[in-house]
């Protein structure tokens, strides 16, 4: 009985932290794990492309992941396990980020990798996310937050890393104080028929090939970089 009580420990002990620890499988469509289902396919494309180009630039991999549930985990474990097991940013590199958005907890993180925390300041994405990103969520108008959070982060990366980026969509409008995500984007009324042209005849308006996208560079140098915040 004793014998039994010991092996039961022990199993207690080992087996259930690294069940606590396992890696976190998700289904990438390129960058984008929307688990949560808050984007639209034209928006991941969009997002896709850009990220794309920022990868065959720099070599940097930012990835944008919602997910329903941590499932008792924290934000910044869950988001450290993303980075560290896709491998996220060129090898040798570790230019890798995360963009965690968690819908029921009404958590997001951002998670950078080594090679990124000399570039990027703390304070630098915690003003994208306080500034850029939280105003929309507190409207539960995710699709607008994440569009903007992820078109700035790209562009922090790209600054960072001394390349400039081709952008495929639109970043929505900063929110402020007197404005909501109904009428950030507001434009006059003869604005829209050449909106709607140019999206038509753009030749920036390309479709993210999943098939031609080679995968993560296979850095996944994670320190614990980077800031949380709730809505």
């Amino acid at each position: 009985m004793i014998k039994k009580s010991w092996l039961l420990l022990l199993f207690l002990l080992v087996f259930l932290p690294l069940q606590a620890n396992a890696d976190i499988t998700l289904k990438f469509n390129g960058f984008i794990a929307d688990e949560a289902n808050l984007l639209s396919p034209a928006v991941e494309n969009d997002l896709n492309m850009t990220l794309w180009d920022l990868q065959k630039k720099s070599g940097a991999d930012l990835v944008v992941v919602t997910l329903p549930s941590l499932n008792g985990r924290t934000v910044e474990d869950v988001a450290l396990d993303i980075g560290r097991s896709y491998r996220l940013g060129a090898v040798g590199k570790n230019n890798g980020m995360v963009y965690l958005t968690a819908l029921n907890e009404r958590k997001m993180r951002i998670e950078q990798g080594l090679g990124l925390e000399k570039k990027i300041s703390v304070s630098t994405l915690e003003n994208i996310m306080n500034t850029d990103i939280l105003p929309y969520y507190k409207q539960n108008d995710y699709d607008k937050g994440i569009r903007r959070g992820t078109y700035l982060l790209a562009r922090t990366i790209a600054q960072a890393e001394g390349v400039t980026i081709k952008e495929q969509g639109y970043c929505p409008s900063a929110l402020t104080s007197n404005t909501s995500s109904r009428n950030s984007d507001n434009l006059p009324w003869w604005a829209w028929p050449f909106i709607i042209l140019g999206a038509i005849f753009s030749p920036r308006s390309r479709r993210f090939n999943s098939g031609s996208f080679g995968g993560f560079g296979g850095g996944g140098g994670f320190g614990g970089s980077g800031c949380s915040g709730s809505w």
